[in-house]
């Protein structure tokens, strides 16, 4: 049976963690931070997404960027809302973006009025320089097309 208690007895309130053999009391810097180390990160909530893009599509038939998320920062994204604000368009379909890979999250195929939106919810992550690309098929150019992200901002500790 593995060891419950650390070294030393923790404050009752010091969280435990298991490390794979044993639990361990978790460690903190002087400044009240985690320490951590290696595969061992934690994420911490810095604040929430609400983020809505509303730009010019890329030409006909075309795409808009979603903001990048910043280098210090991973979003979680939990909900993503487009639509062609001018021009009727029939399939949304989004991608998560980085500037070494991309992942199709949606696909979204149907007769879409002019404003009508399509949504996805659950969780695609974004982080250093990450974007949600929304593809409009059949939108015109010079349309004006949104995209609304919500979810979570999250900081490695």
């Amino acid at each position: 049976m593995p060891e419950i208690l650390p070294d030393h007895v923790p404050s009752p309130r010091t969280p435990l963690v298991w490390d794979g053999t044993r639990y361990r009391a978790v460690r903190g810097h002087t400044d009240g931070t985690v320490q951590v180390r290696g595969e061992d990160q934690l994420f911490s909530l810095k604040g929430l997404i609400v983020s809505r893009r509303a730009a010019v599509i890329s030409g006909a038939g075309g795409f808009v960027d979603s903001a990048a998320c910043p280098a210090d920062e991973i979003w979680i994204v939990t909900t993503i809302s487009t639509s062609d604000d001018i021009s009727p368009t029939t399939q949304h379909y989004v991608d998560n973006r980085h500037p070494w890979a991309i992942a199709r999250v949606y696909d979204d195929v149907q007769a879409f009025a002019a404003g009508q939106r399509s949504q996805w919810s659950g969780h695609t992550y974004l982080g250093d320089g990450g974007t949600i690309r929304a593809n409009f098929v059949g939108g015109l150019a010079g349309d004006t097309c949104t995209v609304d992200l919500t979810g979570f901002i999250m900081t490695e500790e």
